[in-house]
């Protein structure tokens, strides 16, 4: 155990690997400071260029890109109150007032502290969280593993379900998708039309930089978004350290947000933002001064970067016991294991240690890198958000296009990519929840593979599912996901109505 955290802290301080977390965690904060882009974009555009790169180092590469887009995100909502990325409007609540007082540098001394802290403390309970779900999950056969997929889908679902219909049928969709190609037990093909190019499927890779990369672009050119900048100001080029000490008087609240960010993180479906919210307002209930938030209390931006800043960490833990996502990010994460010949599940820490210590480590040096990054160059990472939204849209367009014909070398590839960009378009100007679609995608394989497997170890009885504990257990879980929101807001609705 301990030989291999110090050769995981050892692969982990190479040059290539630091380079890697580094320009990762650059990258990372420029599109999280740019609303509109945030760190899906960042990871899909990078996602081509890392298939040349061994399986630690695109980790931490994208990692990197993954856990900075969320540092990068509070500063335009602080200083704009235009959030860089979604999870941030919390965070604009108290620091864009504390901006308009003259206080900039306490609440980005706050919610930069907060980011840290929640990503150092995310990291923790990962280290140690994940190998008890491991031991866990070293039990699991394919009737568990069809009733986690089927669990992860339910609350997929139901954290989008006031869009249940779109979400539904992107679901779907997605499911549809992911049979395309030659179905491996039958060797039947399905769904290619006599196209031989489909009969390989379609990859993740070109379908994700189409709905996130392009799809965002083409939004970016339609909306030549102008920021109101000029009133933009800080008094210094970097962070005023000094007000670092004043934002640690809010210690429990750190510590209380970085976890409660963690175990959000963990449950696939609600993402950064019900983390943020969750932080926020836990930070609020449990306050002396509760009426002074939302009038530009520090300890607000403080909660809400701690919980946000913790879900890459705690989505990690899923992806690398079950081999199961928990959103359209730890999605692409799971592309890079697979396309390396890693397979995410109970038995990687067993077989990779090396490679999940590697990436233990690699995780936190990402959160000291990107706080020193914006510590030290705040001001012309501030600057950032004046570059043209027209050209920003053109330069990711081409190098999503080139990365991926570069892959392969397919022109199939990169029209993949244009389908799903128009796709992409027009599901967000819908505000449909495309990270259904991506679900679906990714967990279509695993819910049908294990479904068939099952049902074959119980002679075609579907009872095999509750014939087993840990299967029943999230049989169930799944029904009480449905179930209990639904007795509640009926039961909201009654002492209303009273």
């Amino acid at each position: 155990m301990i030989e291999h955290f110090i050769s995981g802290i050892e692969a982990a301080v190479t040059v290539t690997n630091l380079v890697a977390l580094s320009f990762g965690a650059l990258l990372g904060i420029i599109v999280g400071i740019i609303p509109g882009i945030g760190p899906m974009v960042g990871m899909v555009v990078l996602l081509p260029f890392t298939f040349a790169l061994p399986p630690a180092v695109a980790l931490s590469l994208l990692l990197g890109v993954f856990c900075g887009g969320y540092y990068g995100g509070a500063v335009p909502a602080i200083l704009l109150r235009t959030p860089g990325v979604p999870s941030s409007i919390f965070t604009s609540f108290d620091g864009f007032p504390l901006t308009q007082r003259g206080e900039a540098q306490l609440a980005l001394s706050a919610a930069l502290l907060g980011s840290f802290a929640g990503g150092v403390i995310s990291v923790v309970i990962l280290t140690f969280l994940a190998p008890a779900l491991a031991h866990i999950a070293a039990n699991f056969g394919p009737p568990e593993y069809f009733s986690a997929g089927l669990f992860a889908v339910t609350l997929v679902v139901m954290a989008y379900r006031k869009e249940l219909g779109p979400g539904l049928l992107l679901l779907g969709l997605g499911f549809w998708l992911s049979t395309v190609g030659i179905d491996g037990p039958t060797l039947a093909t399905r769904y290619c039309f006599g196209s031989m190019a489909l009969r390989n499927g379609l990859h993740i890779v070109p379908v994700c930089l189409g709905l996130y990369g392009i799809g965002q672009t083409l939004i970016l050119v339609e909306q030549q978004k102008i920021l109101q900048t000029e009133h933009m100001s800080l008094t210094r080029r970097t962070l005023d350290f000094s007000k670092l000490l004043e934002a640690l008087r809010y210690w429990r609240t750190l510590i209380r947000s970085g976890v409660i960010g963690t175990f959000v993180g963990l449950i696939p479906g609600p993402g950064s933002i019900l983390a943020s919210f969750m932080s926020y307002e836990a930070a609020k209930r449990f306050s002396k001064k509760p009426e002074e938030f939302g009038q530009g209390n520090p300890e607000g931006c403080l909660a809400s970067e701690a919980g946000n800043n913790a879900v890459p960490a705690g989505a990690m833990i899923p992806l690398l016991t079950l081999g199961i996502p928990g959103d359209a990010l730890s999605a692409v994460l799971l592309g890079v294991f697979i396309i390396n010949g890693v397979y995410p599940g109970p038995l990687l820490l067993v077989k990779e240690p090396v490679l999940i210590n590697t990436l233990y480590v690699s995780m936190f040096l990402i959160n000291v890198v990107a706080f020193l990054m914006l510590a030290i160059w705040l001001r012309p990472f501030a600057m950032v958000v004046r570059i043209p939204s027209n050209l920003l849209a053109v330069n990711i367009m081409i190098i999503s296009m080139v990365g991926i014909y570069a892959v392969n070398t397919r022109f199939f590839d990169a029209a993949v990519a244009l389908v799903m960009g128009v796709l992409g378009y027009i599901f967000l100007k819908l505000r449909w929840p495309m990270v259904t679609l991506v679900m679906g995608i990714i967990l279509g394989p695993i819910l049908e593979n294990r479904l068939r497997e099952s049902l074959s170890l119980g002679d075609g009885n579907p009872l095999i599912f509750l014939s087993r504990p840990i299967s029943l257990g999230l049989v169930l879980a799944s029904l009480a996901v449905v179930v209990i929101p639904l007795l509640m807001e009926r039961a909201k609705k009654k002492v209303n109505l009273h």
